[in-house]
């Protein structure tokens, strides 16, 4: 029997302190076989080879290891570390997982997996499958998973794909500051930086989203690095400070992460001419975070219903879609857009059967199973969906 899930937590955290390594993904429709691709087993990042090997795989040759993997109630068992490098193929893949380890794979699609290397033959593997719980080890090590996938090596984490360049503007405006901006003040900075390194012409709302939240990322957590510089060099000589600080710390980055997704769809819906409340108003004392084309309109009885839209914005969903069912009796389909990489088959049936339309940047379909795929809407498809019902 498995231990308490926030038992479970605790251990993986003070594993990957003890051991000061680790990789953590998404498990993605790829990972577990529902695509039609032919690969075999979970992907590895390339980044992250130095959690799995001692020398970097070698374009034009193949490579593999041997490891025990450990979860905890269960007997280790083998898998195979493999590095494709022949042919077109250049890629890392854990192989002999799924059939060996006590885990539904069809069902692991959206989860946390955690791989922690004890030595170089042994891994300890976790895998998360509540928000909360994915959460908090997010923020525990102030990860980003914007790119499906961390790697955390000697207290050094590489999550995030901005260019030098952009790391330089952000670094320099972090010192700017010496108290917290406001999230919404966070979210506007990262999309200045962003466009001032940027300088695009056109306009791809699925790509700008994911890019702006990766930049507001980095740009929070340079001022995090630079306002808690003074508290990480002198001492803690007491507990109860030590446990204060780490509590605000973690509880910021929890209020800039729950903000951030709304901030930058107000600023997309404004950039593009659409009418909206934000957060709305409908039944008794309920606020949708997105109300079409207001919330007036919303409350007014003889405004034709076909013509309200409502939008709720989740960084996950794979429990929390639930929440937005009842937000809006007028309303029987429902938008959610989310930033979720890939969710089960069954999960997907049950917002179908609950006519929830789930709105997702467009880069992280594939994540997706492929069966469900053409249920989910781009940011891009909504935008030209509201549009059409309110350009005279």
């Amino acid at each position: 029997m498995q231990p308490h899930s926030s038992e479970q937590l605790t251990k993986a955290i003070q594993a990957a302190k003890q051991y000061g390594r680790f990789y953590c993904k998404f498990v993605t429709a790829n990972d577990v076989g529902l695509t039609n691709a032919h690969q075999e087993g979970l992907h590895i990042a390339k980044g992250a080879w130095n959690i799995f090997f001692e020398e970097e795989g070698v374009k034009g040759e193949n490579k593999d290891k041997y490891v025990k993997i450990h979860i905890d109630g269960y007997y280790p068992f083998e898998s195979r570390i493999i590095y494709y490098g022949k042919g077109t193929r250049n890629e890392y893949r854990i192989t002999r997982f799924w059939t060996n380890s006590p885990y539904d794979k069809e069902q692991q699609v959206g989860n946390l997996v955690i791989f922690i290397p004890l030595d170089s033959e042994n891994l300890k593997v976790y895998i998360f499958d509540t928000e909360e719980e994915i959460e908090n080890f997010e923020e525990t090590f102030s990860l980003s998973l914007i790119n499906n996938n961390a790697v955390y090596f000697a207290g050094e984490k590489r999550d995030t794909d901005l260019s030098e360049k952009l790391e330089l503007r952000i670094n320099q405006s972090a010192a700017l500051f010496e108290e917290f901006p406001e999230t919404i003040r966070l979210a506007e900075l990262a999309r200045e930086l962003f466009m001032e390194v940027y300088r695009r012409k056109g306009f791809d709302p699925d790509k700008m989203l994911l890019k702006w939240i990766e930049t507001e990322y980095s740009v929070f957590r340079a001022i995090e690095k630079n306002i808690y510089k003074p508290y990480l060099i002198e001492p803690f000589y007491e507990l109860d400070p030590l446990l204060e600080f780490a509590s605000s710390a973690l509880n910021r980055r929890k209020s800039r992460a729950g903000k951030s997704l709304e901030h930058h769809i107000d600023f997309i819906f404004r950039k593009t001419n659409i009418p909206f409340s934000h957060p709305g108003k409908t039944e008794g004392k309920k606020k949708p975070d997105f109300l079409l084309p207001s919330s007036n309109e919303y409350g007014d009885q003889l405004y034709d219903p076909n013509n309200l839209i409502f939008l709720g914005a989740k960084t996950t969903c794979k429990d929390r879609w639930r929440q937005i069912l009842n937000e809006a009796n007028r309303i029987p389909v429902k938008h959610l857009l989310t930033l979720q990489q890939g969710i089960t088959v069954n999960q997907l049936e049950e917002m179908q059967d609950e006519q929830v339309i789930l709105v997702v940047p467009e880069p992280y379909h594939k994540a997706y199973p492929e069966s469900h795929r053409d249920r989910l809407w781009t940011v891009a498809q909504f935008i030209k969906f509201a549009k059409e019902k309110y350009t005279v």
